[in-house]
């Protein structure tokens, strides 16, 4: 009896994998308008993707991209004796940007050509 070999998923595994990747990128986009707080940044993500995009945490990302040097936080207080974090992209952050973006559109571009030749390959 021949052993399967499993694939990476499901459709639903698939969008979960490919949310991950795109988390830094979404986030630096967002945090290039304006300086906002993580859950501003979540709730933004999914309005604006139609609730396509839905983060169960993005503190991973807000941490990973806080030690590579691409975001900075400033605390504010909004009410008296509470204060809310808020994030900034650095210049260093919208460098990165810019790179990923380009490399995002490179790689969706080529797939795009390749998928669209459906049936008319070979």
């Amino acid at each position: 009896m021949s052993r399967k070999t499993r694939i990476t998923g499901d459709e639903n595994t698939f969008a979960e994998n490919l949310q991950n990747c795109l988390g830094e990128m979404l986030i630096l986009f967002l945090l290039k308008q304006k300086p906002m707080y993580t859950y501003e940044i979540g709730q933004e993500i999914s309005r604006i993707s139609n609730g396509t995009f839905n983060y169960k945490s993005l503190y991973p990302y807000i941490y990973r991209l806080k030690n590579a040097g691409c975001i900075e936080e400033k605390s504010k207080e909004v009410e008296k004796n509470r204060t809310r974090i808020y994030f900034h992209i650095t210049d260093y952050g919208q460098g990165h940007l810019v790179n990923i973006k380009k490399k995002y559109r490179e790689l969706t571009t080529a797939a795009n050509i390749i998928l669209d030749l459906d049936d008319r390959i070979y």
